[in-house]
């Protein structure tokens, strides 16, 4: 079978689902990322249980059957299936912690019901706060995304004072980043009735676009002594510019999302190559690229992913999906197991 990729450069392939809002309340934002290596077997073992359907196979009808294909079926495609990348971005742990900066504030723990029944019913003062509650939980979340963490982390390499700059005596010497605007905040962002949601989309989007260069700025398993964490700064910086360099590609439909992704994505590599000419060289490059799904298997099989962990992450939660793949990002930085279950352990939906 032909394998059609949709983009020749790209070396990996995204889209996105969600699971049933009925049961999570916010919109939580799933991305399955396909690498151009991986083998696509597992994917055209399911493709072969819909020989009825013509045209493009889509996510919502292979995840209603994938329970009932046949356990040998079921577990061929997992093999291969487990290999893509999952980055989850969940709003919840966001409004929590404001829900709860509200209600200490305003000492009275039904103090997030009072604001919902005010601007229910109108009012202005309980409208004024439902707005700056939004953009509090919208900021939150683009502040956790790993775009943000890979940007504060090249600067902490740049600055071994903490990002507090060097004692007056030693500035003349030391390379010090100018104090600037957010990479990303709610300003990107141009509908407020939407802004949770689309903070979420975009900060899962940008996990795909970033999260190698923050594990390249992560100490690794394999070092037992610590010495990693001796590398030059700069060195640091270099890995994780080069992580930037290569092109991914996202299923076509949110343009102005792919776009900003872009530009954050040139800005945060612009000052992580800031003192290296060859990677200067290739700062305006593009490095996010949209695709049509119905042209490219990898987008189609990133689809399906995303599908079949929307209806884990629904019915088990996060450990469910963690445990059936090898990488998992959730809320901008991979998770392990025990990670999973601290998160749905504050979330309250399991019993520990």
């Amino acid at each position: 079978m032909f394998i059609f990729t949709g983009n020749d450069e790209a070396v990996s392939f995204t889209d996105e689902g969600s699971p049933d809002t009925r049961i999570t309340g916010d919109k939580v934002c799933v991305n399955g990322q396909v690498n151009r290596d991986l083998s696509l077997d597992w994917f055209y073992r399911v493709i072969q249980f819909f020989p009825d359907v013509q045209g493009e196979l889509k996510s919502k009808e292979v995840a209603e059957r994938f329970k009932n294909f046949p356990t040998e079926a079921r577990t061929a495609i997992w093999t291969g299936m487990r290999r893509v990348k999952i980055h989850i971005v969940d709003p919840r742990p966001h409004r929590v912690r404001i829900d709860n900066i509200l209600r200490r504030t305003w000492k009275n723990d039904q103090a997030p019901q009072l604001v919902a029944q005010g601007t229910k019913e109108g009012l202005p003062y309980a409208k004024y706060i439902s707005a700056l509650l939004r953009d509090m939980v919208a900021d939150s979340i683009l502040q956790d995304s790993t775009a943000m963490r890979v940007q504060f982390l090249g600067r902490a390499f740049l600055d071994p004072f903490g990002l507090g700059g060097p004692p007056g005596p030693l500035k003349p010497f030391m390379r010090f980043p100018k104090p600037s605007v957010p990479l990303i905040s709610t300003a990107d962002f141009k509908k407020p009735k939407s802004l949770i949601r689309d903070a979420t989309s975009w900060s899962a989007k940008s996990s795909v676009a970033f999260h190698s260069a923050l594990d390249a700025a992560t100490f690794p398993i394999d070092d037992p002594y610590g010495s990693y964490r001796y590398v030059d700064g700069d060195v640091l910086r270099r890995r994780m510019a080069s992580e930037l360099l290569p092109v991914h590609a996202f299923d076509a439909g949110n343009q102005k999302h792919l776009d900003l992704l872009d530009e954050k994505r040139s800005e945060v590599l612009q000052e992580l190559a800031a003192h290296d000419r060859v990677y200067g060289l290739l700062t305006k490059r593009p490095g996010i690229v949209a695709v049509e799904s119905r042209e490219s298997f990898y987008v189609q099989a990133a689809d399906i992913a995303a599908g079949i962990t929307s209806q884990i992450y629904a019915a088990e939660g996060l450990v469910g999906v963690v445990d059936r793949f090898e990488y998992v990002t959730y809320n901008g930085v991979r998770v392990s197991r025990s990670d999973a279950e601290e998160e749905m352990r504050r979330l309250g939906t399991i019993e520990m």
